[in-house]
């Protein structure tokens, strides 16, 4: 078992958050943001602005013709959506060539596929039917405590996942490196500097949704429960929950605005995980 007093020490060792992304999600909480800001700060990084075209021109969004400048990429998309963008292709570069392993790999595309649904379910939870541009970023983040550990300790932690099942993974982590993956990403939200409603979901992503009331944590454990149910959970899991018992977690309202076929919503979900691939 880890040191106690050391158990952030391999935490301490990761690279920072990437820097565009934290720009991006400081530019954007504004809300005089102008489109000019949004695109320089895209255009400052090549990765990023390659790619934004790359699936900005994809057959998910369809847009009539060739997008071929960030200008019209961004005022096509919108700003909820870039940022969005942006935190994934960051994340993913944050990993490097990590992904090919199938043990990260499942956590990373956990992670997207929970970003995806909370988006999806901030929808049906607002009596306006809008989209809240926190959900996508804190179900994205939730799970930057597993993410962060293996790349702390890819052997062990790779091994670890293997043999873990979701009703012992908290534990076993504890048991081999002191913390598990909920006080890691908490660790890490709060050094990164994340927003502090991305801090708390990753901290309490595990917690079972709050009977009073119904904010952005209960919003992301709902979401991290369907995206199990979905099949794209990280360990082995039993099969405790079904879409429709996770439906009945939700606010009273959105359970009548909220009830898809699972089928149609894992190919739609996994079209979008494959178009970040």
């Amino acid at each position: 078992m880890a040191d106690s007093e050391d158990k952030y020490r391999a935490l301490r060792r990761l690279p920072p958050f990437p820097a565009i992304a934290t720009k991006l999600l400081r530019v954007l909480s504004h809300d005089d943001v102008q489109t000019k800001q949004i695109v320089e700060l895209v255009r400052s990084d090549t990765a990023l602005a390659s790619e934004l075209l790359r699936i900005v021109n994809s057959p998910i969004y369809g847009f009539r013709g060739r997008v071929s400048s960030i200008q019209n990429a961004v005022t096509l998309l919108g700003f909820d959506t870039v940022k969005s963008f942006a935190l994934t292709v960051s994340m993913k570069g944050f990993l490097h060539t990590a992904l090919r392993l199938d043990v990260l790999r499942r956590i990373w595309r956990h992670s997207l596929a929970c970003g995806l649904i909370a988006e999806e379910l901030s929808t049906v939870c607002s009596t306006s039917q809008g989209r809240d541009d926190r959900a996508y970023t804190a179900g994205l983040l939730h799970n930057i405590g597993s993410l962060g550990l293996f790349v702390a300790h890819p052997r062990s932690y790779g091994d670890l996942m293997e043999q873990a099942d979701a009703l012992n993974l908290l534990e076993r982590e504890r048991e081999a490196f002191g913390i598990d993956h909920c006080e890691a990403g908490a660790w890490l939200a709060q050094s990164w500097e994340l927003p502090e409603e991305v801090q708390r979901a990753v901290k309490t992503h595990h917690d079972p949704p709050s009977q009073n009331g119904f904010d952005l944590t209960d919003l992301v454990r709902v979401s991290v429960l369907l995206t199990d149910v979905l099949g794209f959970s990280v360990v082995s899991a039993p099969n405790t929950y079904t879409v429709a018992d996770v439906r009945k977690l939700l606010p009273h309202a959105a359970q009548y605005r909220f009830d898809p076929d699972p089928a149609v919503m894992l190919s739609r979900i996994t079209d979008r995980l494959d178009a970040f691939d």
